[in-house]
């Protein structure tokens, strides 16, 4: 009995130190900051997929002296294996991607612990490093929905659209092109590339269009085609 309350007590201790530390209303708010975070940094099939609810992502408590926290991420095993047979094809970026010290995640579930300022209720700097366990996570996701939007952005020559674009991706689309072509002609190739392209499929163009890694991958000559044949029905 006496060994039992000592149980009880120490119990009830540490959850008075996890109290003190981070309540469930600041872990939910670290949740949602890096949710946000991962969303905005990690190319866009990693936001569509959460969108779709096949990824969870959580912030928790740890029982650990000073306030820490772990991120906690959970992966569709489809897009680790897809990533990962993405890779595999391509060795000689394989050995330099691991020679940088990059790797992509293996299995579903991923943690990683980290520190937290309180006062400002933010992660502590030194976990946001490449070199910290935070840090190596985060990237990891990048590089391979890096991967995977590059490869979902390849369009086949027979596919067409029959969703219609949000406001928000076309006004995306005229403004980039109307950096070189009048608003009209613009609008004519907006209206020729939704015809062919979704509208999830025209933001993973958009993002290798602005990141000079992807880029430099190559151009999907598909998307070459729809591009100059929309120009040439929008020219006259």
């Amino acid at each position: 009995m006496i060994k039992t309350s000592i149980f009880l007590l120490l119990v009830c201790q540490l959850s008075s130190a996890f109290a003190g530390c981070l309540s469930d209303s600041q872990l939910d708010q670290l949740t949602q900051a890096e949710v946000a975070y991962l969303s905005q940094k990690i190319p866009p099939v990693f936001k569509h997929t959460l969108s779709d609810k096949k990824i969870k992502v959580q912030i928790q408590a740890v029982a650990v002296d000073g306030c820490k926290a772990q991120l906690v991420v959970q992966l569709p095993q489809a897009d680790v294996d897809e990533a990962n047979a993405f890779l595999e094809g391509q060795p000689a970026k394989k050995i330099m991607l691991a020679a940088q010290g990059y790797a992509l995640p293996q299995g579903t579930d991923h943690r990683a612990e980290f520190n937290v300022n309180v006062d400002q209720l933010i992660i502590a700097d030194a976990d946001i490093l490449q070199t910290a366990p935070l840090g190596k996570l985060r990237a990891s996701m990048e590089l391979m929905y890096a991967f995977l939007t590059q490869k979902r952005a390849q369009l086949s020559a027979a596919q067409a659209n029959d969703v219609p674009w949000s406001d928000a991706i076309k006004q995306q689309e005229l403004a980039h092109c109307t950096t070189n072509k009048t608003t009209s002609a613009c609008g004519c190739i907006v209206d020729q590339y939704a015809l062919k392209i979704s509208e999830h499929q025209m933001e993973y163009i958009q993002y290798i269009r602005t990141n000079p890694y992807a880029l430099a991958l190559g151009a999907d000559q598909v998307y070459e085609d729809v591009k100059q044949n929309a120009t040439s029905i929008c020219a006259g």
